[in-house]
């Protein structure tokens, strides 16, 4: 008999739906997503907008201590009777542990997929919060890391457990294709077609406008680009800071600014970016370096404030200064102007480069390959102790 393989999350996100439609495939249909539905308004838009081309099962998650912790019926994962579970990574799930404590005992094969650290603070086994996690990464089959400095911080503490690297991305051959489509029609015809000026540089950015991304910072960087040149600023999210900024450049009369509300859709998105000179990101960042990086689009952020801390999600590691983007000093506008004018004056250097990356470390083929290894690798513990 086939058994099929669980992967169990917190909730389901539009962004992974090809990643697993990819690996169901690989896996000839036998992947079931085990999720719950996300009770923050604020993260809507990662709800699924569109059907699944793999089975679900919508599980009850009952979050606490403000949504800090995360508990979730896992009866359904164990009754199905997996060859292999694959769990998100999450020290905020207090039903984790259990889980993988009951497949344990029904000698079901386990892995566990994450960051494995966290953005805030430096990762040391001696910090609770990081212990617990190495205990966790112990307790399983295998390690499926988002990328090869997560799976180098972590494996010196596994000892013979195997850690895998799936490089976190998106639907990278929709974006490919996309910016194919674009690029045919040109950058500034494209720019016309939005209402963009046709000439001059233009900066977007995309994420959640949230004071954490100090979204601000874009304002007085157009304004000191506007005084050089004809310069326009594309802001692509919502969030509590989206008012606060409308306001003021209502207030300082500021122009070509243009504020689009969240996009979900990469066909709705891309047009925007690709007609873009580059993205800047005042805050952390994560996979919209990816998003750029596949249309073309070199990333200007800021450093992280202390050495020790990572700051950004996994994916900063994808950013290399000087080649496909560049690195700001912390909250320092004038090492952000000087950055993103560096971007502007050799453009195509950054451009190519950020693309160029895209397509040979961060498609969506070489993290399904990841995800397939860890999976065989587990399963084939089957075999070896029969």
């Amino acid at each position: 008999m086939v058994k099929p393989i669980a992967y169990v999350t917190r909730l389901q996100a539009e962004y992974r739906r090809p990643i697993l439609e990819n690996l169901n495939d690989r896996l000839n249909g036998r992947l079931i997503v085990f999720a719950g539905a996300h009770s923050d308004s604020s993260l809507k838009h990662f709800s699924y907008v569109r059907t699944p081309k793999y089975k679900c099962v919508e599980l009850t998650n009952r979050w606490g201590f403000g949504q800090k912790a995360l508990f979730q019926n896992f009866g359904p994962v164990i009754s199905c009777n997996p060859s292999v579970i694959l769990a998100e990574e999450s020290p905020r799930s207090v039903s984790l542990p259990l889980l993988l404590a009951s497949a344990k005992l029904k000698k079901i094969r386990t892995l566990l997929w994450g960051h494995f650290s966290s953005n805030t603070r430096p990762f040391s086994a001696n910090n609770l919060f990081d212990r617990y996690r190495i205990w966790l990464a112990k307790s399983v089959d295998g390690c499926v890391c988002y990328t090869d400095e997560i799976s180098d911080l972590i494996q010196p503490y596994l000892s013979e457990k195997s850690c895998f690297i799936a490089r976190n991305t998106l639907d990278t051959n929709s974006l490919f294709s996309l910016r194919d489509s674009l690029d045919l029609e040109g950058k500034t015809n494209v720019r016309i077609r939005l209402g963009l000026p046709p000439h001059g540089k233009t900066v977007v950015f995309i994420g959640r406008l949230i004071a954490e991304k100090h979204p601000e910072h874009l304002l007085e960087l157009h304004k000191t680009l506007s005084a050089k040149e004809h310069a326009s600023l594309v802001i692509i999210g919502d969030g509590p800071e989206r008012t606060k900024l409308m306001n003021r450049v209502d207030q300082e009369s500021l122009s070509n600014v243009f504020f689009l509300g969240a996009l979900s859709r990469f066909e709705d998105s891309a047009p925007w970016i690709f007609s873009s000179d580059v993205m800047v990101c005042p805050g952390y960042v994560g996979l919209n370096i990816n998003h750029a990086f596949c249309l073309g689009l070199p990333v200007v952020t800021y450093s992280s404030p202390d050495p020790n801390i990572r700051f950004h999600s996994p994916e900063i590691a994808y950013l290399q200064p000087g080649i496909n983007g560049m690195m700001a000093d912390y909250c320092n506008t004038t090492s952000l102007l000087d950055c993103t004018l560096n971007v502007l004056e050799n453009h195509h250097h950054f451009s190519s480069n950020a693309l160029s990356y895209a397509q040979s470390h961060l498609s969506t083929e070489q993290m399904v390959d990841g995800l397939e290894q860890s999976i065989n690798y587990v399963e084939s513990l089957y075999d070896h102790n029969s």
